[in-house]
């Protein structure tokens, strides 16, 4: 067996933890040990702490950090939240994850964010500085509000970073038209749904993202409640995110952590003209770009990725 597919419960180091933050009980699971500098995972819209796949986790563990993901409120294994009767907001999902720090006893952590988990983690470098060394933004943008309104179909605004391609818009919402009515179907949404994230010219581990589809599917019958979580452009993330103010230049030229951005030239979701804006507003930072990535975590990328971060903090922190 590849070591890095082997069980979870043979993972050196590996710990699974139920933390009560701000009226939520989010689950995490931890790499490593617990001496070695921390490395907060937060995950993109909707999507639980296992998108951040195992032999990722792992591999960063490996490099003497301990490696925390967890499921944030409204995805995996967490609390589950009415919406309309108690509305949040990023910052929210900021808040929760400075409280999961304080639960497991971390003071600082390396934060890195994928997706709408970028926008989380410079949230929190500008809401907490104290609690992060440094900043890795992955597969993201400041600006979620031209994803946002190609999927809701808002006028343009003038000046606005390039949004999703139609065609990749029009075939996610084809996908998602019609609930899933079994895990097979919930298992497969969820392989599709990044077949079309990757982009053209990204490999594609079908055995790597079939096993996290089946994980994604059974989380239900993990819960008392037996709930599903809606995912992507139907969830409660995405309303936080759109009760959310947009950063501004002045927010990002105000960071005062070391911040590294890491984005795939293909990705289909945030173009590359999101991370280049990004890199030109906020002092020092760098930007690594990854040729054939798009916008899903496949293994074909661990080592470069890992390797830039570790690299990254051992200059800058």
């Amino acid at each position: 067996m590849d070591p890095k597919m082997r069980p979870l419960s043979e993972t050196a180091g590996y710990r699974q933890h139920w933390v009560e933050a701000n009226g939520q009980r989010l689950r995490a699971e931890t790499f490593g040990r617990p001496e070695c500098p921390a490395v907060l995972l937060i995950m993109g819209n909707s999507a639980p702490g296992l998108v951040w796949p195992d032999g990722f986790c792992r591999s960063l563990s490996e490099r003497n950090r301990f490696v925390v993901r967890f499921d944030q409120r409204d995805t995996g294994l967490s609390s589950y939240v009415d919406f309309a009767a108690s509305p949040y907001t990023l910052d929210h999902l900021v808040d929760d994850a400075v409280a999961l720090l304080d639960a497991l006893g971390i003071r600082r952590a390396n934060l890195v964010g994928l997706s709408q988990g970028g926008v989380v983690a410079y949230r929190m470098a500008m809401r907490a500085p104290e609690r992060s060394s440094a900043l890795t933004v992955m597969m993201s943008s400041a600006d979620l509000r031209p994803k946002n309104d190609a999927f809701t179909g808002a006028p343009v605004r003038e000046g606005e970073l390039p949004r999703p391609a139609r065609s990749y818009v029009d075939a996610v919402i084809a996908l998602n038209s019609v609930a899933s009515a079994s895990d097979k179907e919930v298992a497969h949404n969820f392989v599709e749904n990044f077949r079309l994230a990757k982009g053209a010219l990204s490999p594609f581990n079908e055995d790597d993202w079939f096993q996290m589809g089946r994980a994604m599917a059974a989380l239900p019958t993990l819960r008392e409640d037996r709930l599903q979580a809606r995912l992507a452009n139907h969830s409660n993330h995405s309303k936080a995110q759109m009760a959310t103010p947009a950063l501004t230049p002045a927010d990002l030229r105000n960071l005062k952590l070391p911040v590294q951005l890491i984005h795939g030239a293909q990705d289909p979701v945030f173009p590359m003209p999101h991370a280049d804006w990004a890199a030109k507003q906020i002092p020092n930072s760098e930007l690594v770009v990854i040729d054939r990535m798009g916008h899903a975590l496949d293994r074909a990328f661990f080592d470069e990725i890992i390797t830039a971060m570790t690299d990254f903090w051992r200059r800058r922190t």
